[in-house]
């Protein structure tokens, strides 16, 4: 489906949801977003809007919906946690991208310096220092500093096409082609 002028010259209507579609075929990695806020509370929420913005300074930048119920807690916090996710997440994933209660089970979180939650078992953990809020239509673009990183060789979780994959699974779903291996 395309987005193009109509023939009498006007623009056609904008197609919201083709556009989520279309981006929707560019596999990502997961993400949840964690930070505690001014009263003690921890937040979390399920992104995949991930991606690094400067390896010089270290910076990374991750996009929230204005909409969002966390919306309020990631304007005020100063700091924050990206945990990417591995294939074993696939649970903790699709929790936090709900807008419930966040239960975070000691068996699988513990608590960093500045006390936001990391993710026992992820791909890599980032903790950041906000630089930046930048307005985006109806998104917010987030800057951080990364202040530490870990990572692991642990295969990532992905999203594509509005589901969750693991990398082989994913990799495996593709068609075969005639004359492909």
């Amino acid at each position: 489906m395309s987005n193009s002028a109509s023939e009498a010259g006007k623009p056609a209507e904008f197609d919201s949801r083709g556009f989520r579609n279309a981006l929707g075929r560019f596999p990502t990695g997961v993400a949840i977003i964690t930070a505690r806020d001014a009263q003690g509370n921890l937040h979390g929420l399920t992104v995949n809007s991930f991606s690094s913005a400067s390896l010089d300074p270290p910076l990374i930048l991750w996009s929230l919906r204005n909409a969002s119920s966390v919306m309020h807690v990631f304007r005020e916090v100063d700091e924050f946690v990206v945990n990417l996710l591995a294939e074993e997440h696939l649970q903790e994933g699709q929790i936090f991208a709900v807008s419930a209660p966040r239960n975070f089970h000691p068996d699988k979180w513990q608590l960093s310096e500045s006390h936001s939650p990391i993710l026992h078992g992820a791909v890599a953990t980032f903790k950041c220092r906000t630089v930046g809020r930048v307005p985006a239509g109806d998104h917010i673009v987030f800057l951080g500093e990364v202040l530490s990183f870990t990572y692991t060789t642990s295969s990532p979780l992905l999203f594509h096409a509005g589901k969750f994959f693991g990398s082989d699974e994913l990799l495996g779903s593709r068609e075969k082609t005639p004359g492909s291996k």
